[in-house]
């Protein structure tokens, strides 16, 4: 039986609502016509009564709510029952009720046939979760045929849980619990059939008749153990060894030392675990792999731990005790420069991962795996930037000369002007000036020629006017009498 509810979880609930034509929104189903105690039912239908208080029905009221659950140890049933970490870790028990009761009036002796009770459970309840537990009754003369109800586990605990079946303790009770016996653990997978034993009856067989009124009512308490299957990995890693991280920074060269923890959080025990840290390229582990054990009564073994630590293979390690003690490993990793895939500089992210598998106990099992992360970087020197060529440096560059007329003609201003310009006006008043002085230099020369020329001759040099009006004589008609 510890097998069949290994690996379930919130499915098996489902498929096992579906095979019944029922919802998980409801809370006990199907509908169908109620009674009460003083008018019962007058054909055979389970669990209908909604006002039942008698000693064989442990006062349950609204038969309709057949499930009910309870820690061990406490004394009343309720609809829902919470599982919290300290419950988880110590494997608390809990019991789980499933009252049934044909509501055929006494007086019509009809026996409900072929009664079944089949019971569920979850076997796995997520951290912070919720899962049903549940029942359905059957009888093939019976109206409806089937009935079912569940009631609540409510997972408080951070990790998921697993609910495991008690051997030996489903148990069926009639006469007010004053007569017993034990159910097969066909309750769980095909229903188990169920009937009536009077009290003392030593001999009592269940063969699926139940007479109708309530003194041949009864009901099935069976127990399951909550057990927390958590298991505990991490991995870190450090440059100083003492100082442990997820995420660390290093340079090519550097020595990483490593740590790996493993604990038991839970309630289940392990029976097998192999561990594996396969290096990524650029670590190169430069020590073994040292095993310290600190479950064993408080002191702490140590041991070299296999080579295939470091392989596909794996290295076998001690198992993890409940309780929440464990073991480590410790080993060193140098940072080569194969990160940068043979280049001598860099940036790079080392992310190392380490692996464990695990059986426990119970038969479950499982796989783990945590990694710390190493970033490198080693700065690459940097080349010379070029100086840029700037009349600075250069300052023959074409750019860099000075700019005129004769060696940029094109530059404003340095187009041809006229003949009127400064020069060479210039020059044309020293031309006029030239012209000019010795105009008046042969005038004034001429004059002193004819002077002496008059002195020779006896005439008065006055009359060189004269005589040159002679030489080009005017007409006089045409002039004032009053002008020479």
């Amino acid at each position: 039986m510890k097998r069949f509810f290994r690996n379930t979880g919130g499915a098996i609930t489902a498929v096992i609502l579906a095979l019944i034509g029922v919802s998980a929104a409801n809370a006990w189903g199907p509908e169908r016509t109620t009674f009460t105690m003083d008018k019962p039912a007058s054909y055979v239908t389970f669990d209908s009564i909604t006002d039942n208080q008698s000693s064989e029905s442990v006062g349950i009221g609204d038969e309709r709510n057949f499930v009910r659950v309870r820690k061990t140890g406490e004394t009343t049933f309720t609809d829902k029952v919470e599982i919290s970490d300290v419950d988880a870790r110590n494997g608390q028990e809990y019991e789980v009720y499933v009252f049934y009761h044909n509501n055929a009036a006494s007086n019509y002796n009809l026996k409900a046939e072929n009664t079944k009770i089949f019971a569920y459970f979850p076997g796995i309840i997520s951290g912070s979760s919720t899962a049903e537990t549940g029942a359905k009754i059957s009888a093939s003369n019976a109206k409806p045929t089937s009935v079912w109800d569940e009631a609540d586990f409510i997972n408080n605990s951070s990790v998921g849980v697993r609910l495991r079946y008690v051997e030996d303790s489903a148990t069926i009770y009639w006469n007010g619990g004053r007569t017993t016996a034990r159910i097969g653990e066909d309750l769980f997978t095909t229903g188990a059939l169920i009937g009536y034993c009077a009290e003392n009856e030593t001999n009592c067989v269940l063969n699926g008749e139940v007479p109708g009124c309530a003194e041949y009512s009864g009901y099935i308490i069976y127990k399951v153990k909550v057990e927390q299957a958590s298991i505990y990995l991490s991995k870190m890693a450090s440059t100083d060894g003492v100082n442990y991280y997820d995420n660390i920074t290093a340079r090519v060269g550097d020595t990483i030392h490593y740590k790996v923890v493993a604990k038991n959080l839970g309630s289940i025990a392990t029976t097998k675990i192999a561990i594996k840290d396969q290096l990524t390229t650029g670590l190169k582990a430069t020590t073994e792999a040292i095993f310290k054990d600190t479950a064993t009564s408080g002191a702490t073994k140590t041991e070299a731990l296999s080579s295939d630590f470091f392989t596909s293979t794996g290295a076998q390690a001690y198992q993890l005790s409940v309780g929440g003690e464990g073991w480590y490993i410790e080993y060193d990793a140098k940072i080569t420069n194969e990160i940068f895939g043979g280049k001598s500089c860099g940036a790079a992210k080392v992310i190392n991962t380490v692996y464990m598998d695990y059986a426990l106990a119970d038969g479950g099992y499982g796989s783990l795996g945590n990694q710390a992360a190493v970033l490198v970087s080693t700065p690459c020197e940097e080349e010379p930037t070029p100086t840029p060529e700037d009349c600075t440096t250069n300052p023959s560059l074409p750019e860099c000369q000075e700019k005129t007329c004769k060696t940029n003609p094109e530059m404003e201003g340095c187009q041809s002007l006229p003949n009127t310009g400064p020069v060479e006006i210039i020059l044309a008043i020293l031309v006029v000036l030239g012209i000019g002085g010795g105009g008046y230099y042969l005038y004034r020369t001429r004059r002193t020629l004819k002077a002496v020329e008059g002195g020779v001759s006896g005439k008065d040099v006055k009359d060189d006017k004269k005589v040159e009006d002679n030489n080009n004589p005017e007409d006089s008609s045409q002039k004032p009498e009053n002008m020479v």
